[in-house]
């Protein structure tokens, strides 16, 4: 198979989080690049290693060069640069043009980065979706690119294509923790807004699903339309990709309107932030088919929500978890609180603060990520250089034994170790270890957390060595290995 253009999304290492569990998200930026390019009708294969994490950057590009690419648009981030930029530069050097996306070049910009010049002929700042459909197509007719300083955002929400998923696409993209009702295998991905208005001062492109600071959302009704199709498609239940799908209140109990007036009752998963969760957003969400919120809570201590910019008022902030948690529990709506360890100065107690806070919630789950100082936060330009040790990782890839690893490694075993948790976990989902693939997820989660506990402390190499040899036998069988065969034999 040939194809003028190969969408290339490096955002996965066999070393990345040591088995921590991750939730695997499709490239909707790069799947929206691929339907308005096919729009023009542009061939464009997109090759997401996040669904093969064992390959190498060579392998990477000699995958992508097998298709006769003519541009290839790689989207990376920090904390694969290496990758991106060994098989960038492979594919530079074969005479393909290569354009940089995604938070990559936000990081370009803040801090030099060897061999960029070797590597991109051009990079795109921003929403890839907005900008890269017209700057392929002037490539591909032979036409110059000039150098684009802009960080580019989608403009008209509405104007973009709808990217489509086929029936294995769905079920390749797995949420990774049981939810409250029957196991669910496969997934829609959809985005309803472009932008966040909030402040966090160390949130991060790595994190965030879109750029910018304005709020570009589609119509309530085209985004009913795409959960339509979705679940025609074949999707069990859906993920809204927002930063936060709850920050426009009215637009948000539109919505919910939308969907239970259209009957459109897939359970359905989103990011928030505690102060969004008041009564009434919290009942429609119910109301439409809210299965598991992922509540941004960050920490327990009133001091650094304070510094990071989640609030004005940390101790207002603190109180508002308590109250949007006791709304989701009281709801039905199952949950998973975020929290992060290793802030600048943080102390022993503030985490205990925290973990206290976590219990205290009662949330279904809690994922707690080692802050990473990425270059592109606001908050970068405020930390000295050993402050930014650790830059080039990703927020799940702590070196262990640091004190981050350790308080990381603590606050799991606090939470998940604590017969409470067990209790509750058994009697809000039960119904997902009834089947031999819930029981292996279960075990393969529990092993996670056992490591951890015993070894915390242990070297890097050796955590590193495990994970690839997981991650190879993954790959060799299963239904991920079918899915990757049958890619490599249909092209």
């Amino acid at each position: 198979m040939n194809a003028p253009v190969v969408l290339l999304r490096i955002d996965a290492d066999p070393r990345a989080g040591r088995g921590h569990p991750r939730h695997r998200h499709p490239a909707l930026d790069l799947k929206i690049v691929q339907a308005a390019l096919r729009e023009h009708g542009v061939a464009a294969v997109l090759i997401d290693h996040t669904l093969q994490p064992a390959l190498t950057a060579a392998a990477l590009a000699e995958g992508a060069l097998a298709l006769n690419p003519r541009v290839v648009l790689v989207r990376a981030q920090t904390w694969n640069l290496d990758i991106a930029l060994e098989c960038a530069r492979r594919l530079r050097a074969a005479g393909v043009v290569t354009v940089a996306a995604g938070q990559q070049v936000l990081h370009a910009r803040r801090s030099a980065i060897a061999g960029w010049n070797r590597a991109y002929d051009h990079a795109i700042a921003g929403d890839a979706e907005g900008a890269a459909p017209a700057a392929i197509l002037r490539l591909l007719a032979g036409l110059p690119l000039a150098d684009d300083p802009r960080l580019h955002e989608v403009a008209d929400a509405d104007a973009l294509p709808e990217p489509r998923f086929g029936a294995d696409e769905l079920a390749a993209y797995p949420f990774p923790f049981p939810l409250r009702r029957r196991p669910i295998r496969r997934w829609g991905y959809l985005m309803t807004a472009w932008g966040c208005p909030r402040g966090c001062r160390h949130c991060s492109v790595v994190v965030r699903k879109s750029t910018g600071t304005l709020l570009r959302t589609r119509s309530v009704e085209r985004v009913a339309d795409e959960v339509a199709r979705l679940a025609d498609a074949g999707a069990q239940a859906l993920a809204f990709e927002d930063d936060s799908v709850f920050v426009d209140r009215r637009r948000f109990l539109a919505l919910c309107d939308a969907l239970a007036r259209r009957g459109l009752r897939l359970p359905w998963i989103a990011n928030a932030r505690p102060d969004e969760l008041d009564a009434e957003r919290v009942d429609a969400a119910a109301a439409a088919g809210a299965a598991l919120l992922k509540v941004g809570v960050d920490c327990g201590s009133p001091r650094h929500i304070e510094r990071i910019g989640k609030a004005r008022d940390g101790a207002a902030w603190v109180a508002a978890a308590e109250a949007a948690f006791a709304r989701l529990n009281a709801a039905g709506i199952g949950s998973v609180a975020l929290f992060m360890v290793g802030l600048p100065d943080e102390t022993d107690a503030e985490v205990e603060a925290s973990i206290a806070l976590a219990r205290r919630l009662r949330p279904d789950y809690v994922q707690v990520q080692v802050f990473t100082p990425y270059p592109d936060t606001a908050l970068w330009a405020e930390l000295d250089a050993a402050q930014r040790e650790g830059a080039g990782r990703y927020h799940y890839q702590a070196t262990a034994g640091s004190p981050a690893a350790a308080w990381q490694a603590h606050f799991y075993r606090r939470f998940y170790f604590d017969p409470d948790f067990v209790a509750r976990h058994v009697a809000r989902h039960w119904r997902h270890y009834l089947s031999p693939r819930g029981l292996f997820d279960g075990a393969t989660q529990a092993a996670y957390l056992l490591r951890r506990a015993a070894f915390g402390d242990q070297p890097p190499q050796r955590e590193a060595e495990e994970d690839q040899r997981n991650q190879r036998a993954e790959l060799k069988t299963g239904p991920v290995g079918e899915r990757l065969q049958d890619q490599r034999q249909h092209g």
